[in-house]
């Protein structure tokens, strides 16, 4: 009879007994739902898949999506641009003018929290960490903050007034699920193979700057 115990663990194990390593764990990409609404977000639900959805069949949607897609980065304007491939630069990665935006981001409404916006997405950010939550801080580390946030307004200002509205519009408005208009419209332009509009494109090359600057 065996002594009671810890419960054996399940898996492979070696021929002296121990459980077999280097299983990858498995990450839980949310539901069907979840998932064809980030992507939707992100502007990459083709026609069909749209229909699909509409028809109650989410997981055969969902099936469709492209592998190895963080639509949870939709979760901003700025993921949406990133996603979509709109944050080219000959020299800084996407990744690091994505981060930059989001970095201005968080100096913006730390800074001016009492206006802060209290939807669902804006708490999403907050909890996974793209925005910090309004917090009170020491007078010296608040210092610090202010003077990061306007060194960098400071340089878009420097950069010219449609820079530094490019950047604002892209990364400081309250766009979460939707918007602003001319990246939605050359989100569209992507997803359908269409041409967006030269004002569009415009506004987007000269957000990529402003944001190269503040790197």
């Amino acid at each position: 009879m065996g002594r009671p115990g810890r419960k054996r663990q399940a898996g492979l194990r070696t021929a002296s007994g121990r459980l077999k390593g280097g299983t990858a764990p498995r990450i839980d990409a949310g539901t069907a739902e979840l998932r064809l609404h980030r992507a939707r977000r992100a502007g990459e639900l083709d026609p069909a898949t749209a229909r699909l959805w509409r028809m109650g069949q989410a997981e055969k949607a969902a099936a469709g999506l492209a592998r190895g897609r963080d639509h949870g980065q939709a979760v901003d304007a700025i993921g949406r641009a990133f996603l979509a491939g709109l944050l080219e630069h000959n020299v800084h990665p996407a990744e690091t003018l994505r981060d930059a935006g989001r970095t201005l981001f968080k100096l913006y409404w730390v800074h001016y929290a009492a206006l802060a916006p209290s939807g669902g997405l804006y708490r999403d950010l907050v909890g996974r960490g793209v925005v910090g939550r309004p917090v009170e801080v020491e007078s010296d580390r608040a210092a610090q903050l202010e003077a990061a946030l306007n060194r960098r307004l400071a340089s878009l200002d420097a950069c010219g007034r449609d820079i530094r509205r490019a950047v604002e519009s892209l990364c400081i408005d309250h766009h979460f699920e939707f918007g602003p208009l001319w990246l939605d419209r050359l989100l569209a332009a992507r997803r359908t193979g269409g041409v967006a509009g030269e004002e569009d494109r415009r506004r987007m090359a000269a957000a990529v700057h402003g944001l190269a600057v503040i790197c």
